[in-house]
């Protein structure tokens, strides 16, 4: 009878505790600094705050760690620029040369996969990878590719990936100055560094560099490149100042939210390296100071699950690299928020045009609706308990949206394409 006492008492206590922490959580606020000129690099974990802050400078380009990945980055938040040869394949070796070199594009690493970096960016898909083309009788990937690179202590140097030898997790690279001088051709052996997503190397050095935290972290605070937009409303690639999540991390945006908005499921997380970004911060002109984006939250889940809402809180910019986040823990891991897994809910006609019906297969009470775009803004909310609810789409901007239904014991999120 006792042992049957304490448990009810243990389950009336989980219960009570997780059905009020999102509500009785607090804000967490950090101060960091990246240094003037945001010359370092943060690793930051939601738990337990900043992981470890090293120099961005020092390497030069990165390999993906896994054994069967061909990604290869450049560390363009540290000046390192990279073109494609576009005079000759491997066989030019010995003739490189960079007349024309002022009209050749510049390949930088993709803004929302960590594995498509610069080298990766004449990929056509496989069996290419962009700097070479896979074997399947060997498994390994030939480099067919040279390339300009453009080292900001080094000046220009004339680089060729050999091949990596897949079931080893080896590289060859072969690099010289652009006349042949100072040249080396070195292994790379990947495998000692598994536990990390990237080993860097340093051209000027000839050294590998392990720089990434042994320790669990969340979210890169960095430089890189990302879509812009000049005064014309055109896509710009630009070296901008911002937060990377970590591969595999999942997080989403919101805006406008209140300042007690934690309803973090009511949006489907994406795994794409800039969701936190850069854009939540603008530089104001008249008072020449740095401006947060007001009414802005993020929701980072960590890798044991958990979910955290972090809204940022101020920016001083390059002169000292000083600037402060709130994060807040608004779910457990152990605290599921889809309590019915079954689908009831069903949109037609998906596409729509000028109206989506949602219909849902049975009765789960007064539920909240929203319609949820692509940049996390609620363009559209109600409430009902009817069992179809039809919505005018006709002044929608043509695109992809998000559909939620939230209930007492119900959640569902679907998509709707709107034409």
């Amino acid at each position: 009878m006792k042992s049957r006492f304490i448990y009810i008492l243990v389950v009336l206590f989980s219960f009570s505790f997780l059905s009020t922490f999102a509500e009785n959580s607090a804000y967490t606020s950090d101060t960091l600094t990246m240094s003037p000129g945001y010359a370092n690099d943060i690793f930051y974990s939601m738990s337990s705050g900043q992981v470890e802050s090293v120099p961005r400078a020092g390497w030069d380009i990165a390999f993906y760690t896994a054994s069967f990945s061909a990604g290869i980055i450049i560390n363009e938040g540290n000046g390192v620029d990279l073109y494609t040869y576009p005079n000759g394949d491997t066989s030019a070796w010995a003739h490189v040369d960079t007349v024309g070199m002022s009209s050749w594009n510049k390949l930088i690493n993709n803004s929302e996969d960590w594995e498509n970096g610069a080298f990766n960016r004449n990929a056509t898909g496989h069996p290419n990878y962009g700097w070479g083309v896979y074997n399947s009788v060997t498994h390994d990937v030939i480099g067919d590719s040279i390339y300009i690179i453009m080292l900001p202590d080094a000046g220009l140097k004339k680089i060729w990936i050999v091949k990596k030898i897949s079931v080893n997790n080896m590289y060859v690279v072969k690099y010289a100055n652009i006349d042949g001088t100072n040249e080396h051709t070195v292994e790379l052996d990947i495998k000692p560094y598994i536990d990390k997503n990237f080993i860097y190397y340093s051209l000027v050095s000839n050294e590998l560099i392990d720089r990434e935290p042994s320790e669990s972290w969340d979210i890169l605070f960095t430089k890189y490149y990302d879509v812009t937009y000049d005064s014309e409303g055109n896509p710009v690639d630009y070296l901008v100042t911002g937060a990377t999540s970590n591969v595999n991390r999942d997080a989403s945006k919101f805006y406008p939210v209140s300042d007690n908005f934690t309803d973090w499921a009511s949006r489907p997380f994406e795994t794409l390296k800039n969701v936190v970004g850069y854009n939540w911060k603008s530089f104001d002109m008249v008072t020449f100071s740095w401006v947060i984006e007001d009414s802005t939250a993020f929701f980072v889940k960590d890798d044991v699950g958990d979910v955290y809402k972090l809204v940022f809180t101020y920016w001083q910019g390059a002169t000292t690299g000083i600037f402060a986040l709130n994060k807040e823990k608004v779910s457990l891991s152990s605290v599921d928020y889809n309590s019915d897994k079954q689908e009831l809910m069903t949109l037609y006609p998906n596409p729509a045009s000028s109206k989506i019906n949602i219909s849902l297969a049975k009765s789960v009470g007064v539920v909240k609706l929203n319609i949820i775009n692509l940049e996390g803004r609620i363009i559209y909310n109600t409430t009902t308990d009817s069992l179809v609810t039809s919505i005018n789409t006709s002044e929608f901007k043509p695109g992809l949206y998000f559909i939620t239904i939230i209930g007492d014991n119900y959640r569902e999120t679907q998509k709707i394409v709107i034409q």
